[in-house]
């Protein structure tokens, strides 16, 4: 309920909670809008800016250098000492279509060291060949480049004053240093300017409902529209479309290509006033017949700086457009994230907060933002960025590159999530987790995830693939077709940090955290997401006061990452797991494999180890994934898990819930920072990180007692006491009696003795718990009774649900007959002989004590003869012994086709033996099973 209380409240902390555009709703609930379905059938159109050729292609030719080839990616390079200076490393491809006009052309460029003297590095030109005329040329220096070893994009400008004139776009080295580039090519002018005033026409549509379709780059070009079996028909003149819907367009803003950003400011005036965009070379034709649009608004020559722009935007417009969102694009992002800005009727900036004057402007913009509001697009930084909104409560979702967001928030908002799987039993093994990253960027969900998703040999690796739980709102179709195929090996976790990327260390106000936490955590409980990958930059760790509020109000995830590396894990609030990654960016599968081999280092096998690597979806791709698992294969000491698996595992290791949907209430044995104990105590003192008792100091009695709690659910709940012995020298003392008691009563519900061999090593904490049946109001107590006979240490006592379940159609449990079907796993007389239709998982971590093991079958016919029809068992693979069972007679059931419980009491009273639950089909009438649970 407090969480409940807190997400609601952090709802209405918005400004418009309730705003709503035509068809575009946006309840206080969402964080970003819900837009009308796609109509029936959309125009499909292509808004091609750019023409690009690879440096290794066909088209591109060279007079020195060599092809080399990293991180997937294809590149030509001129070495110093080795190739001849002076001489072109790229010229070509002699293109006769490139459209006249203004024009820019680009140079993927790469140098070894940006930091040495400013020394001249390459010149490069644009060069007509049928006229043998250099359109534009520069000579690019040293310190031109950001860093050294990776690619920059440098420009120039030109005119192509004559159609049909074959040009190259040449690189010459000149020596100086190591020089690689990876792809030249020009963006005309004419295309980005069709694109902003098609996708800026698509914005306003999608107010009503989307109608246009934004063809596909990597993925396809019909990738999504096929997929979301959205139907469309291909435009074959885009500008029939401004005749199509022209009584929907109140006119047109124009921008000023002297100033970029009025580009921005256009796309914002635009929304608000039902216009387009139009680039001033259209004018004249958006202005006449057929069009005849009205000038809604001339920009150009009002402004002579960037700053101008945004100050103007912000003294008229701001106050009219929404302030939930926040829209951040580069200027020279033609089309893309535009329709969406002007959909929803976002204000669209593009500053920079590492420049001053910018950084005074934006901060007037984000104290305007009601806290939990949301960034999207991109920054100039991306550090200064994310932190500069985190400080306002404020997180980020990448974005700025999305092609069809307008489509994607009006598809079906049904997520069909696929629920997480048996876990495997713990074992003193060396876990692997791979992920994937940069799963918060919605561009790359659309995009280059799509292309990686595709991947022949997708499901041979367990993966847990980063993704946003903002898709539910901005893309849930998307999310859907992910979740509809996935195989078992594949899981989605959330990216940085929740619903967007933000740095959580940065947020100043602690109830807004608590809040954005718990806003999250509904959004990644909705979205199917057990993990959260938690960045505070590239390599940070995460604060006391973030991880506990993660523990505090993100109860359902099972476990965080953080960047900081090296792999330690640490427990906020005793409720939460967090790990370091042992890698932060894998970029090639020789690393990860050297990664996972580093951090295997000193693992003597006494105890499990986890170990969490992260690959870079910009270097890697799936078959790295897959090289670097197989170089591991047939060492039996590693186990590669989904990464939720993995949490489980680690949790279970550390003494916690597996499942946190289980967790019903932890009582620390002593007060802690982070919660007040409920017990009392007739002897013993706080001590240790928990309740401490000795022979020295006490003599028998009670070391906890309480709380006379009578809030829990009525039903079978599982007490888990979490106890650690000084030394398993000596007799085999009885040390403790444990026990729940109903003080309404008066009455035991469960008692155990515990004995000193029961623990499995010295000064290592472990898991003892007891099954009962909960009258609903009654006073329930826990109770520890000490002997007097060895010291010990109690941490707490946890009350769940279950402490474990095992869907029957799941991986981890076996099958000597049988087949799954929809709802779990069958066998049937005429298909199947008598056999075990369930057996395993081989559990060595069922904590000594007494248990429940609840079978879930039903029967297809409970009438006629009243055969066993089944055979139930608590089986000891250690011993070969069954230590429970039971036989299944048909009439037992109540109904025919219905799911039935049936319970076998077992103790298990030595630690490490390894569990069976088992179902013999008897061969007499069709059975199902659903799962086992433990209690």
């Amino acid at each position: 309920m407090v969480i409940a209380s807190i997400l609601l409240g952090f709802c209405l902390v918005f400004a418009d909670a309730s705003s709503s555009y035509a068809a575009v709703t946006w309840p206080a609930s969402q964080a970003l809008p819900t837009l009308s379905t796609p109509a029936t059938t959309l125009d499909a159109v292509d808004l091609k800016t750019e023409y690009s050729y690879g440096a290794t292609g066909t088209q591109i030719l060279h007079e020195t250098g060599q092809a080399e080839s990293r991180y997937h990616q294809d590149f030509w390079t001129a070495k110093t000492s080795i190739d001849t200076a002076g001489k072109l490393i790229a010229y070509g491809p002699y293109a006769t279509d490139i459209p006249t006009g203004v024009n820019t052309a680009f140079y993927n460029l790469l140098v070894d060291n940006n930091t040495a003297n400013n020394d001249n590095v390459a010149t490069i030109d644009v060069y007509d060949y049928t006229a043998n005329q250099i359109l534009a040329s520069r000579t690019l220096t040293r310190h031109e480049w950001n860093g050294a070893g990776s690619f920059q994009r440098f420009e120039l400008t030109y005119n192509n004053a004559t159609a049909g004139h074959a040009l190259e776009f040449r690189v010459r080295w000149l020596g100086t240093s190591l020089v690689s580039l990876s792809s030249v090519g020009t963006t005309p002018r004419s295309l980005a300017d069709a694109a902003n005033l098609f996708t800026s026409l698509k914005g306003l549509l999608a107010k009503s409902q989307p109608r246009i379709y934004t063809l596909g780059g990597e993925e396809g070009e019909y990738a999504w529209a096929d997929s979301l079996n959205l139907d469309y028909a291909n435009v074959s003149n885009n500008w029939s479309l401004l005749t199509k819907y022209r009584s929907e367009i109140g006119g047109i803003v124009v921008y000023d290509y002297d100033v970029p950003d009025t580009l921005n400011l256009a796309t914002t005036i635009a929304s608000l006033q039902g216009g387009i965009v139009a680039a001033p070379d259209l004018v004249a034709t958006l202005t006449s017949a057929p069009y005849n649009l009205p000038i809604l608004e001339d920009l150009r020559g009002d402004f002579t700086t960037k700053l101008q722009v945004y100050e103007y935007l912000r003294d008229h417009y701001w106050s009219q457009t929404t302030h939930r969102v926040l829209v951040g694009l580069n200027s020279s992002v033609a089309g893309y994230l535009r329709d969406y800005a002007s959909a929803i009727e976002a204000s669209v900036v593009w500053l920079d907060p590492r420049i001053a004057e910018e950084d005074d402007l934006l901060r007037d913009f984000l104290a305007d933002m009601p806290a939990g509001s949301v960034y999207m697009g991109w920054w100039a930084d991306e550090a200064s960025g994310v932190q500069r909104v985190s400080e306002y409560g404020i997180s980020t979702v990448a974005s700025d590159w999305s092609s069809n967001l307008t489509v994607f928030s009006g598809t079906s908002r049904t997520v069909s999530v696929k629920p997480t799987p048996n876990k495997i039993p713990l074992e003193n093994k060396i876990y692997v987790s791979f992920i994937m990253s940069d799963g918060d960027n919605l561009q790359y969900m659309e995009h280059r995830f799509r292309k990686l998703w595709d991947s022949a040999s997708r499901g041979t690796v367990p993966l847990g693939w980063t993704i946003s739980p903002a898709m539910l709102d901005a893309m849930p179709g998307v999310l859907n077709y992910y979740y509809d195929t996935a195989t078992e090996n594949d899981v989605f976790i959330s990216g940085p940090s929740g619903i967007g990327y933000t740095y959580p260390n940065f947020w100043s106000n602690q109830t807004y955290l608590d809040q954005f936490v718990a806003q999250s955590d509904d959004y990644m409980s909705r979205a199917g997401l057990k993990v959260a990958t938690i960045w505070n930059y590239i390599n940070g760790g995460i604060n006391g006061n973030v991880g506990n509020s993660f523990a505090d109000y993100a109860p359902s995830l099972l476990g965080l990452t953080t960047q900081q590396g090296g792999g330690g894990i640490t427990i906020y609030n005793n409720l939460m797991p967090s790990q370091n990654l042992n890698a932060t960016y894998g970029d090639s599968a020789s690393s990860l494999i050297n990664e996972i081999t580093q951090a295997s280092s000193g693992w003597d096998g006494q105890s499990p180890r986890f170990i969490s690597i992260q690959a870079n979806p910009w270097q890697t791709n799936y078959e790295d994934l897959v090289e670097a698992m197989s170089n591991f294969t047939g060492n039996n000491d590693y186990v590669f898990v989904r990464t939720d698996t993995y949490f489980q595992l680690m949790r279970e290791y550390n003494g916690l819930p597996i499942n946190p949907d289980t967790l019903i209430a932890r009582l620390e044995a002593e007060n802690t920072s982070y919660a007040s104990s409920p017990f009392s105590h007739s002897l013993g003192r706080s001590e240790d990180n928990g309740w401490t008792a000795n022979t020295s100091q006490d003599n028998a009695g009670f070391m906890l007692w309480g709380p006379y709690e009578t809030s829990y659910p009525e039903g079978r709940l599982t007490a888990t006491y979490r106890i650690k012995i000084d030394s398993l020298a000596g007799n085999n003392d009885k040390v403790l009696t444990l026990d729940v008691r109903d003080n309404t009563t008066g009455t035991v519900l469960s008692s155990f003795d515990l004995y000193r061999n029961q623990f499995q090593a010295s000064g290592l904490y472990q898991n003892f718990s007891l099954a009962f049946d909960h009258t609903a109001g009654h006073e329930l107590e826990f109770r520890a009774y000490y002997h007097d006979t060895s010291a010990l240490n109690i941490d707490k006592v946890t009350i769940t649900s279950s402490i474990g379940q095992y869907e029957a159609e799941g991986t981890v449990v076996g099958h000597a007959v049988g087949r799954a079907v929809a709802d779990g796993w069958q066998a049937s007389p005429s298909l199947d002989n008598s056999g075990h239709m369930l057996y395993g998982p081989y559990d060595g971590n069922v904590p000594v004590g007494t248990h429940k093991a609840d079978f879930r079958l039903k029967v297809d016919n409970n009438g006629g003869d009243n055969d066993a029809v089944a055979i139930l068992d608590v089986y000891d693979a250690t011993t070969g012994a069954s230590i429970a069972t039971s036989s299944i007679l048909r009439q037992q059931f109540a109904a025919s086709d219905q799911y039935q419980t049936f319970t076998l009491d077992f103790t298990n009273s030595v630690p490490g033996h390894k569990l069976e639950y088992r179902v013999h089909f008897e061969d007499k009438a069709t059975i199902t099973v659903d799962k086992v649970t433990i209690h």
